[in-house]
């Protein structure tokens, strides 16, 4: 889902860093940008149903840079509206 516009509005305080500074820490990876981007590589295959897993070796491959850096990754999948927050959506958009 993401929320729209939330990247230009914070351009201004983000700085180019290294993931070293990361070194011993948890982050949290929004794996849906991840398997979005991966999906690219496939994305005729996924057209035509036909089996492959490049999007996931896709995603694997920062995990796996990550690991190298020191950085323990939680995966984040924010999905669609569940059906029980329903009540909580409504009052939010209000």
């Amino acid at each position: 889902m993401g929320i729209s516009g939330l990247l230009q509005f914070i351009k201004d305080a983000g700085e180019p860093i290294s993931v070293k500074k990361y070194k011993g820490q948890t982050v949290a990876v929004d794996t849906y940008c991840w398997l979005h981007k991966g999906a690219f590589s496939c994305a005729e295959k996924l057209a035509k149903g036909e089996p492959t897993d490049q999007y996931v070796l896709y995603c694997m491959k920062f995990v796996d840079m990550l690991l190298n850096f020191g950085v323990k990754p939680v995966l984040v999948f924010d999905g669609r509206n569940l059906p029980s927050k329903q009540e909580v959506e409504k009052a939010r958009r209000e």
